[in-house]
């Protein structure tokens, strides 16, 4: 449920031009779901790679907000994003939305 709400805020709320295709690959929770970290992987050489990093980076705490106003938790979780940058994650979540995509 967290990783769909997060990729949607992205997706829908964050305008940030330095955000390119992305893709979550993990997240992980505390017992408590006070913490949440969050791999992200992005399409692009380094230096896009880097750019759209920092730009999920200066939107962290919006989308945090934002996650807070969708999800009915007694705390809204504290997001901390990792570039993720396994190679084998990416295609394969790339693959599943070009799929779902195409079937829509």
């Amino acid at each position: 449920m967290l990783r769909k709400e997060i990729e949607e805020i992205i997706r829908r709320d964050v305008s940030d031009p330095r955000i390119c295709f992305f893709t979550i690959t993990y997240i992980h929770t505390t017992g408590d779901l006070k913490n949440v970290k969050v791999g992200i992987s992005f399409i692009g050489d380094e230096k896009q790679v880097e750019n759209a990093f920092r730009g999920i980076l200066s939107a962290q705490k919006f989308i945090q907000y934002k996650l807070g106003q969708k999800i009915s938790l007694k705390f809204t979780p504290i997001l901390e994003f990792e570039l993720d940058e396994r190679k084998e994650y990416r295609i394969e979540k790339l693959l599943k939305e070009i799929k779902e995509e195409n079937e829509k």
